[in-house]
């Protein structure tokens, strides 16, 4: 795999990257033919329409293609429609082309691309030569007939000889992309000049990029100059732009950036959506304009709005991200992801794409992107199928975020199957191409042994990798390192450093480790409770649950830097709980059933702690046992009282919760009749496997392992 370029590495520099005019100039695909609108004058019209009514097939048409073009009359498509029809059944060939192209185009009527294919073939077998060539554009598209090369190579040489220039510039077209055998320059060069002595804007624009670039002509930017200021003056939005862009680049021309801006405007006033797209970048970097980045957000979006495909892929990977434009939408993200992806597939059936330009580059992160709101179904239907295929060929594409992702999935056997060791090819060829998050995972590869052989010198290579290339997970394992002698002499001001860079830079497994080690005293630090509650505050902030539990104990307990306050710490515990932490909804439980910071409220009680017991925590077990036991529900279910208690007395730390918890099971067991002990043997068999199996709760603090709430007083026990 070729080295990922950093477009796809950092999503947040990709929406905007710094490319002042940047975008390939398109030669565009195969146009079809447009014929002028016709000049009847005033006092001529009500001739034409009673000649047409009388019968007369060219008659019709003229009335029809007046409706079709607008001006005088108002533009009238079904009224077009109409007369099209009426000069069809009259037997006019030129009325069967312009109502095969307008069904074609579907510009004010639904398309109707088989119909139109049965009418431009009726006419382009009569010899229309407009029909013909835009038969050899349908066969290129593979609109309304199979896609079939030779057929519109075929079509647009029998147009091209009949001295159409449509067909001539589509021609030369299929010579230059080589649709017809080899690339043959010369010869599109030649069959380009022939439509431009025509005076066809099209070709011009085609025959200057050839002397621009200096291909299969001799270079000549002058003459390029030339043919792009011969179609601008004939008002062709293409020709327009490429004067615009040699005003831009000095190209036959002394360089002017206001020339430049004044013609894509003017591009841009007659939907050229490449003009537009200019303009967005233009206006986004301030590039000769003072910069306006709403101005270029218009631009963007306009320009994605008429189909311009990189545009779309930037307008959905802004919505995605919430970087510009009016924030993150994921469902905005969706729509225009999908759109680009599916123009960048319809395209690449005509021309392929350049392989690592800066396009590339965008929509292989389209497709990333998309597959990533697709893989958690955020803003879309879940799809993991389609989101393989999307990272598959963003991968495909040097998209280092993407391979890294495949890593991911071939790691969990979501949507593949499980292989350890493909998913640990994959993070090593994301990791060589700059990922930070590749190398991260990899190091945690050689750290478990899902990189063989397992070993922690590896680990802490890629882990040293990851962290200079800025990922912050990176940054944490390696203060984790220093601090544990993970295959490094142990180091607290080591340690420190690296869990202060990356607490600093957002990772909340830092955080809550800079808290414990300021509150604790550790790692050679004073203990300092006010600096131990900014970095609590700071995870909490960053919507960490354990972090509102740790906020919630130093206002139990008060502290140098908050007096003590149950009211505020219950707030805090009760935020954790609600999260799913145990040890909180535990402490919740105990202030309701202590009346202390909230009313006291059995009910309550008794929910929060079963809360916590059904996770494995063992104190609120004994608090459930004996709460059962004694009948604050006013069940005295003796059984369900000495399951939990055995329970605690599983899993409790040793100290008083425990022993009296031992002393009070073993009363509440005594006093069991023969059938509830067999009850109480059975429930208490379904419990533990319930426990065995997963129910325990996980802390996720980002660092792998349960925080320990050893060091902080609990509130008063019930037992006591």
């Amino acid at each position: 795999m070729r080295a990922a370029i950093g477009f796809c590495l950092s999503l947040g520099l990709a929406v905007w990257a710094p490319v002042v005019l940047a975008s390939p100039i398109e030669r565009g695909g195969p146009l079809l033919p447009v014929t002028p609108r016709p000049i009847v004058a005033e006092d001529q019209w009500n001739a034409l329409v009673l000649k047409a009514l009388a019968g007369d097939a060219k008659a019709a048409t003229t009335v029809g293609r007046a409706y079709a073009r607008g001006s005088d009359p108002d533009r009238d498509v079904p009224e077009a429609m109409r007369w099209f029809s009426r000069g069809v059944a009259l037997g006019a060939n030129e009325a069967r082309r312009e109502l095969g192209l307008l069904l074609l185009r579907g510009d004010g009527t639904p398309r109707d691309p088989e119909h139109a294919a049965s009418l431009l073939r009726q006419a382009a077998d009569a010899g229309d030569a407009e029909a013909q060539a835009a038969l050899g554009v349908m066969y290129a598209n593979g609109e309304g007939v199979p896609q079939d090369w030779p057929l519109a190579i075929d079509w647009s040489r029998k147009a091209a000889a009949q001295d159409n220039p449509w067909a001539e510039a589509n021609l030369g077209l299929y010579l230059q992309t080589g649709r017809a055998g080899p690339p043959d320059l010369a010869q599109a060069a030649a069959w380009y000049r022939r439509a431009a002595n025509q005076g066809f804007a099209l070709a011009e624009a085609r025959l200057g990029l050839l002397y621009e670039d200096g291909t299969g002509v001799r270079r000549n930017p002058a003459q390029a100059f030339s043919l792009y200021l011969s179609g601008a003056l004939k008002n062709n939005p293409i020709s327009e732009r490429l004067l615009a862009l040699a005003f831009r680049d000095g190209i036959g021309v002394p360089a002017n950036q206001s020339e430049a801006i004044a013609w894509l405007k003017r591009s841009a006033e007659l939907g050229d959506a490449e003009s537009i797209y200019l303009l967005a970048e233009i206006y986004e970097q301030g590039s000769g304009v003072v910069q306006d980045k709403q101005a270029a957000w218009r631009y963007l979006l306009d320009a994605a709005e008429r189909r311009h495909t990189l545009a779309a892929a930037r307008v959905g990977l802004a919505y995605a991200t919430g970087t510009l434009g009016p924030g993150a939408d994921h469902d905005a993200a969706v729509h225009w992801l999908n759109r680009a992806v599916d123009q960048a597939t319809n395209e690449l059936a005509s021309e392929s794409e350049e392989a690592g330009s800066y396009r590339s580059h965008q929509l292989a992160l389209a497709r990333y992107r998309l597959g990533v709101l697709l893989l958690a179904g955020d803003g879309a239907s879940r799809d993991v199928p389609r989101a393989v295929e999307l990272f598959q060929y963003a991968s495909d594409h040097d998209c280092a975020l993407a391979t890294n992702q495949l890593g991911q999935m071939y790691r969990t056997g979501i949507g593949v199957a499980r292989d350890e060791a493909k998913a640990v090819s994959l993070f090593q060829a994301a990791a060589n191409a700059g990922s930070g998050a590749a190398a991260f995972n990899l190091a945690e590869a050689y750290a478990v042994g899902e990189a063989r052989p397992r070993s922690t010198a590896m680990a802490l290579q890629w882990y040293r990798r990851s962290a200079a290339l800025g990922y912050t997970d990176a940054w944490f394992a390696l203060g984790r390192a220093y601090e544990e002698a993970i295959a490094v002499a142990q180091d607290d001001n080591e340690a420190l450093t690296w869990y202060q860079l990356a607490g600093n830079n957002g990772s909340v497994a830092a955080q809550l480790r800079l808290g414990d080690v300021a509150r604790l005293g550790e790692l050679g630090q004073p203990r300092n409770d006010g600096v131990a509650l900014r970095w609590y505050r700071m995870a909490a902030g960053r919507g960490n649950a354990v972090a509102e539990e740790r906020i919630g104990d130093l206002y139990w307990n008060g502290s140098s830097a908050t007096a003590r306050d149950s009211t505020e710490a219950v707030r805090h515990y009760m935020i954790a709980a609600k999260r799913g932490v145990a040890s909180a909804q535990r402490k919740v439980a105990l202030a309701y059933a202590n009346a202390d910071g909230v009313a006291a409220d059995d009910a309550k009680m008794l929910f929060w702690a079963r809360q916590a017991a059904e996770k494995g925590d063992g104190e609120a077990a004994a608090l459930l046992g004996y709460a059962i036991m004694i009948g604050v529900d006013g069940s005295y279910d003796y059984v369900e009282a000495a399951t939990w208690l055995t329970l605690a007395v599983d899993s409790a730390h040793n100290g008083p919760w425990r022993d009296r918890a031992v002393e009070i099971s073993r009363t509440v067991q005594g006093e069991l009749t023969p059938a509830e002990r067999a009850a109480y043997n059975a429930r208490l068999a379904h419990r533990r496997t319930l426990l065995v199996g997963g129910q325990r709760a996980d802390f996720a603090d980002g660092s792998g392992r349960e925080p320990s709430d050893k060091h902080f007083t609990e509130p008063d026990s019930a037992l006591n």
